[in-house]
C-alpha cells in the first residue's frame, strides 16, 4: 500500500465573466440621464500582511483552499440600504454601491434571493466596463442563496429592476462582499486574462488527439469548471441517470465541496472552449470565446470522503439552445485500455489530456487534511498528453467508450509544465464504482440518485449520453493545422488536417477551399484512415492580400457518397498578412504614468518557434516621456510587445510605435499586454540613409565582413547572433573600418546588434555564404 500526501487538485480563486443565464441587454440606469448619485459603502480597511503571511501557511497545507479574497460579512437589503428611484411609468430601481480600496475584484453573496418575474439585477464597475447579468427569477431557488461572479474594480455597483406589475415582491439581501486582494497573482482581472495561467504544455479540448477525436467532442459537452464558495476553481461533469431525462446532475470531488460549503454559492460555467485551439505551444492561448453560458446555484445531493467523490444538482434552467450532453458512465471494475481527460486547470480554458496506457487500480493512503483515509483509486502513472493541475479537482476520468469512471482526487506533481514538454506526473481518481453503492445512505453513494429506473446491478453496468450520440458510418471532419495566424508574406500554403470520424475506414474525399469568398477551388485526397485517425494536407500555395484574409475549407463527398453528419465539414481561418514598410527606423516614445518600472517591451524578428529579440525597452521612471529611435537592416517580419506587469497598462499614460510617418499601434489601456506585427521589405536598408552611422561590406561574404562606424559614434559594444538567438560573437567598434570574422561559422543569416554609449541602437543582417 503507498502513502500519499495528497496534493488537493482545486485551486480557490476566481475570473470574471461577462454573461449570465440570461444576458439580455443593459441596466435601466444606464439610459437614464438625470439620476441622483448614489454615495458608497466603503469598506474598512483590513491588515493584509497579516492575510498573506496566513496564506503562505494554508497554501503550504495543500487542504486547504486557495484564498484570494478578504471577506467582509453586511447586512445590507431593499428596506435599509440602497436608493429607490420611481420612473414615470412606476416601474421602479434599486442601486447600492461598494467601494474597497485597492480591490483588484469584488464579489457578493446575497443571503436572500427572490426576484418575481420581469425583474432583474445587474453588477457592474463604476466605469461600466465590466457588467454581470441579468439575474432574474431563473436563479431563484429554495434556499434562497445565490453566488454572484467577480466584476472587475473596487468601486462596484448593484442594480435592482423592478417592474410595477410586480412592485414590493422582491427580496434582495448582500450578507457578504469579497474583497478580491490577490487574484492577479495568477489571474489577471479581466476574464479573458486567465488564458495560459495553466502553463503552455496543456492542450486545448480541440486540438487534434489521435484516437479519441470524436470521443471528446461528445464528452466536453458536459463539462463546466466550477466555482465553489465564491472563491474556488474546480472543474465537473453534467451526469445522465437511468431515467434519461436530463436532471442536471452534476459530479465533482469531495474536497471541492470544503468546508461543509453551500452549493447554492456556487457557480457554472459550460462550453468554455478556444476556438482557435493552441497545442503547446508558446505563446498559448489567445482567442477566447465570445460567449459565457453560466448557471448560478445547486444543491447537495451526496458526497463520500473515502472516494472523494461530491454529487449536486443544479437548480438553474440549462437552456436547449446551450446543446449540452449529460456524460454516461460505468461502473465495473474492468480496467479500460486507455483514459483521457477534460478540465479546467487553474480556471483556464478547457483542457484535454489523455494517457493511452491501462491506469491500474490501487489501494493506498490519502491526507485529506484531518487524517488520511484508505482509498481505492484509479491511478495514472504517466500521462502520454499532459496532466492534471488545481483546478482539474473533479474532473472525469473518461474511458475508450467515453464515459465515466472516476473524478479528479490529487495529482503528484502540479507544476509539471517545462515550458511546452509536459513533465512525468501521476494522477489519482476517486472511483465511480466505490461512489456508487459503497456508502451507507443516499447521502453518500451515487445509486439513489443516478438510478432510478433501478436497472444497474441486474446485469447491467452502464448507461450512455443522453441525448443519445449517433456515431455515423460515413463522417469525414476538417480542422486547421494552424488556425489564426500571423503570415510574413502574401504566398501562404495552409495545412489541413483530414480526420475520420465515422465508423468506416475514409479512403477518399474532395477538400474545397476559398479565399475571401471568392471562387472555390477543388482537389481530391486518397487514403486510408480508420475511426478517429487523421492526416495533414497542405493545400496548394495561395495568394493573399496584406491585411486579413478568410479562407474556407470544407471537406465533400467522403468515400464517394453522402456525409452522414456534415456539421463538421467546413471551417473558416483567419490568415493576416502583416503590413509591409519601406523605411526601417522604427520609433517608440512611451508616457508613463505613476509606475513606469512596470512596463516593459520587446521588438523581436520572427524566426520560427526561435523568434530573435533585437530590441528591449529601457528602464522607465515615473510620468517621463521617452523617445527612442530604432535602426533594423533585415528584410523580415517583426513582433513589437509591450506589457505592464500592474496588469492595468499605462494608466493615465500612453505609447505609441511609428514607422516613418506610419503610426502602427498606440494607446495605453491594454490590461497587462498587446503587440502589433509588421513586415520590413528592405527597399529601403541602412545604405539608403544619408545619416546613417553603420555600414557593412561586403554582404553577403564567406565569413569576413568590413564594418564602418562614423565618428559621431563612441563606445560601440556589439553582438553577433545566430538564427536561434543565441550569441556567437561580441567585440567592440571603434570609429572608421572594423573586421567581423564569423568565417567558423555555418552558413547562413545572423545579426549584429551594436550600441553606442549614448543607447542608440542598431541591427543589422549579416549572410554567410
Amino acid at each position: 500500500m503507498r502513502k500519499i500526501k495528497l496534493l488537493l487538485l482545486s485551486l480557490m480563486f476566481m475570473a470574471s465573466a461577462y454573461g449570465q443565464v440570461s444576458n439580455d441587454g443593459k441596466p435601466t440606469s444606464w439610459r437614464l440621464t438625470e439620476l441622483p448619485d448614489v454615495a458608497p459603502i466603503q469598506m474598512p480597511s483590513f491588515n493584509l500582511d497579516s492575510i498573506q503571511a496566513e496564506d503562505k501557511i494554508r497554501d503550504a497545507q495543500q487542504n486547504k483552499p486557495w484564498r484570494f479574497g478578504y471577506e467582509f460579512l453586511v447586512d445590507n437589503n431593499l428596506e435599509n440600504s440602497g436608493s429607490w428611484q420611481t420612473l414615470e411609468n412606476g416601474d421602479r430601481i434599486w442601486r447600492i454601491r461598494y467601494t474597497s480600496n485597492g480591490a483588484k475584484t469584488m464579489n457578493f453573496v446575497f443571503s436572500d434571493y427572490f426576484i418575481p418575474k420581469g425583474a432583474k439585477v445587474y453588477l457592474y464597475n463604476n466605469d461600466r466596463t465590466d457588467l454581470l447579468g441579468a439575474y432574474d427569477e431563473k436563479q431563484n431557488n429554495e434556499r434562497r442563496i445565490l453566488g454572484t461572479w467577480l466584476v472587475k474594480g473596487e468601486d462596484i455597483w448593484i442594480e435592482y429592476y423592478e417592474p410595477a406589475a410586480v412592485t414590493g415582491q422582491g427580496r434582495l439581501e448582500v450578507f457578504k462582499v469579497v474583497h478580491g486582494y490577490r487574484t492577479k497573482t495568477f489571474t489577471e482581472i479581466a476574464f479573458d486574462d486567465s488564458l495560459n495561467q495553466s502553463g503552455n504544455c496543456h492542450y486545448d479540448v480541440d486540438c487534434y488527439v489521435e484516437g479519441i477525436e470524436n470521443l471528446k467532442e461528445i464528452s466536453k459537452q458536459a463539462v463546466a469548471m466550477l466555482i465553489t464558495g465564491g472563491n474556488g476553481f474546480c472543474t465537473g461533469t453534467l451526469v445522465n441517470n437511468t431515467a434519461e431525462d436530463g436532471t442536471p446532475y452534476f459530479l465533482t470531488a469531495n474536497h471541492c465541496y470544503e468546508g461543509n460549503d453551500d452549493p447554492a454559492q456556487w457557480a457554472f460555467l459550460f462550453n468554455w472552449v478556444n476556438p482557435n485551439p493552441v497545442c503547446a505551444e508558446s505563446p498559448g492561448s489567445t482567442s477566447n470565446t465570445d460567449y459565457h453560458l453560466t448557471a448560478s446555484g445547486a444543491v447537495l445531493r451526496a458526497r463520500r470522503t473515502q472516494s472523494d467523490f461530491c454529487l449536486v444538482e443544479i437548480t438553474t434552467e440549462l437552456p436547449e439552445e446551450w446543446d449540452l450532453k449529460w456524460a454516461g458512465w460505468d461502473i465495473s471494475t474492468t480496467i479500460p485500455p486507455f483514459l483521457y481527460g477534460i478540465h479546467h486547470p487553474r480556471g483556464d480554458i478547457m483542457k484535454v489530456s489523455a494517457d493511452f496506457d491501462a491506469p491500474t487500480l490501487e489501494i493506498t493512503q490519502v491526507d485529506v487534511g484531518d487524517g488520511p483515509v484508505t482509498a481505492e483509486v484509479w491511478t495514472v502513472e504517466e500521462w502520454d498528453l499532459t496532466g492534471l493541475q488545481q483546478g482539474s479537482s473533479g474532473s472525469a476520468m473518461f474511458d475508450n467508450n467515453g464515459l465515466i469512471r472516476g473524478q479528479a482526487w490529487y495529482v503528484s506533481n502540479p507544476d509539471f509544465c517545462d515550458g511546452t514538454v509536459a513533465t512525468n506526473q501521476s494522477t489519482g481518481y476517486g472511483r465511480f464504482d466505490k461512489s456508487w453503492n459503497t456508502g451507507s445512505s443516499a447521502a453518500t453513494r451515487l445509486k439513489d440518485w443516478l438510478d432510478p429506473a433501478g436497472i444497474i446491478g441486474t446485469g447491467q453496468t452502464s448507461i450512455g449520453y443522453y441525448p443519445p450520440q449517433n456515431l455515423f458510418a460515413v463522417d469525414a471532419k476538417v480542422l486547421f493545422f494552424d488556425k489564426g495566424y500571423e503570415s510574413c508574406g502574401n504566398n501562404v500554403a495552409p495545412t489541413v488536417r483530414l480526420i475520420n470520424n465515422g465508423l468506416e475506414n475514409l479512403t477518399s474525399a474532395q477538400i474545397s477551399y476559398s479565399i475571401n469568398d471568392g471562387e472555390p477551388i477543388v482537389i481530391d485526397w486518397t487514403g486510408n484512415l480508420g475511426e478517429n485517425e487523421g492526416e495533414l494536407v497542405e493545400l496548394p500555395e495561395l495568394s493573399l492580400s496584406t491585411g486579413q484574409n478568410i479562407v474556407t475549407v470544407t471537406v465533400l463527398n467522403p468515400n464517394e457518397s453522402e456525409d452522414m453528419f456534415t456539421q463538421n465539414n467546413t471551417l473558416t481561418n483567419i490568415i493576416n498578412v502583416a503590413p509591409v514598410y519601406g523605411v526601417q527606423n522604427v520609433i517608440v516614445n512611451v508616457n508613463t504614468d505613476g509606475n513606469g518600472s512596470q512596463v516593459s517591451w520587446q521588438i523581436t524578428m520572427n524566426n520560427g518557434s526561435n523568434p530573435l529579440v533585437l530590441y528591449n525597452s529601457p528602464n522607465y521612471g515615473n510620468n517621463q516621456s521617452y523617445t527612442n529611435e530604432y535602426l533594423m537592416n533585415s528584410e523580415a517580419c517583426y513582433t513589437f510587445t509591450i506589457t505592464d506587469a500592474g496588469g492595468d497598462g499605462l494608466g493615465s499614460g500612453s505609447y505609441s510605435v511609428s514607422i516613418g510617418n506610419n503610426v502602427i499601434i498606440e494607446g495605453g489601456d491594454f490590461g497587462s499586454t498587446e503587440s502589433v506585427y509588421f513586415r520590413l521589405d528592405g527597399s529601403a536598408g541602412l545604405e539608403d540613409f544619408a545619416t546613417n552611422p553603420i555600414t557593412v561590406y561586403p554582404n553577403p561574404s564567406s565569413g569576413i565582413y568590413t564594418v564602418s562606424v562614423n565618428e559621431e559614434l563612441t563606445d560601440v559594444n556589439y553582438t553577433v547572433y545566430n538564427m536561434l538567438g543565441q550569441a556567437v560573437a561580441n567585440g567592440k567598434f571603434v570609429n572608421g573600418a572594423n573586421t567581423v570574422n564569423i568565417t567558423d561559422m555555418s552558413k547562413g543569416v545572423y545579426f549584429i546588434k551594436a550600441a553606442d554609449a549614448s543607447g542608440k541602437m542598431f541591427t543589422t543582417k549579416l549572410i554567410k555564404e
